[in-house]
């Protein structure tokens, strides 16, 4: 199997040179956060604990970081697509949350499900 390059590089060099783990996990915090403030009922609903708890004992884990080319916009975009599981103190599945990146390592969109 040979190695998918991207702006040059392999596809792992491109994760870590552009930080991606790093800033998907920064953009579902503050995604996490502004959720929270915006409606702490559905979010406790849902997230199965308030934000602090959420943030300080919950898991996030890599999931799956895919090059892919993304048809929710008007003109079909090439872009990553980094996601994370969110487990709580048990490790029982909650969420998860993606974020997709340009190929210059912007985040142009992130989404929870």
């Amino acid at each position: 199997m040979s190695e998918i390059l991207l702006n040059g590089m392999p596809f792992d060099d491109y994760l870590e040179k552009y930080e991606i783990f790093e800033k998907t996990t920064k953009f579902m915090m503050e995604y996490l956060k502004n959720w929270y403030d915006d409606d702490p009922k559905n979010f406790q609903r849902a997230m199965r604990a308030d934000y602090r708890t959420v943030a300080e004992t919950y898991q996030f884990k890599q999931k799956i970081a895919a090059f892919e080319k993304n048809y929710m916009y008007d003109a079909p975009l090439l872009c990553i697509a980094f996601s994370m599981d969110i487990n709580d103190e048990e490790d029982d599945y909650v969420a998860i949350y993606t974020a997709i990146f340009d190929l210059n390592g912007n985040c142009i969109d992130d989404l929870m499900s």
